[in-house]
């Protein structure tokens, strides 16, 4: 099971080098739930737009879980305007989605106006080397509709090898895609200022579900 890395503390911006990865907040809110809303955006993770209700709760539910891993959403920024481009985040698969409960997802979603210009490949690499340099975690899932190829090219960038399909309960049919951290090679310069203390921070090999 994912769980908190003793020594990570107050979460801090990563810089990469067009962006700022923000540390998910209030001040994340309102860009958000009208990101949410644009149909191009939602395309191939939800079949209505969210509204304001549910995006209050996953906004609640992001901040939770930094509280509980130390890991969650974080905002996309592009460095030079400020401008609010998306996020990325790190997050828990949860049930019925074809993986262990408690295996940890990366996910990461952009505005349509600057796709294609390698801004999610860039926000997940950062993301990924944080999951295993600062989290110490063994193992991410990636998962996308296999209609998405944009997505399971980003994957493939990052590092990630697909696994199998998944058919889930509304007949939409996803990859999933795994990397572990044995396969991760730290970025030059990188130090992890993650020390294990016991055991794994998921759990052992992959198993099927479902």
């Amino acid at each position: 099971m994912a769980t908190r890395p003793q020594n990570v503390g107050t979460p801090s911006v990563i810089e990469t080098t067009r962006l700022r990865l923000e540390p998910w907040s209030d001040a994340h809110f309102e860009r958000f739930a009208v990101f949410m809303r644009d149909p191009a955006v939602i395309r191939y993770i939800r079949a209505e737009p969210l509204d304001r209700e549910s995006a209050i709760e996953q906004h609640e539910h992001s901040l939770a879980e930094w509280e509980l891993y130390g890991f969650g959403k974080r905002a996309i920024i592009e460095a030079g305007t400020s401008r609010w481009l998306g996020f990325v985040e790190l997050s828990l698969v949860g049930p019925g989605k074809g993986s262990r409960d408690d295996d940890v997802e990366i996910g990461y979603f952009v505005r349509p106006d600057r796709w294609l210009q390698g801004i999610a490949t860039e926000a997940a690499l950062a993301s990924r080397d944080e999951a295993f340099g600062l989290c110490g975690l063994d193992e991410l899932i990636g998962r996308c509709r296999v209609e998405n190829v944009a997505s399971s090219r980003v994957l493939a960038k990052v590092g990630f090898q697909k696994l199998r399909y998944y058919e889930l309960d509304d007949g939409i049919t996803v990859e999933i895609h795994r990397l572990q951290r044995a396969s991760w090679t730290p970025p030059p310069g990188h130090r992890s200022s993650f020390v294990r203390e016991s055991g794994p921070a998921t759990g052992a090999e992959y198993r099927e579900t479902g």
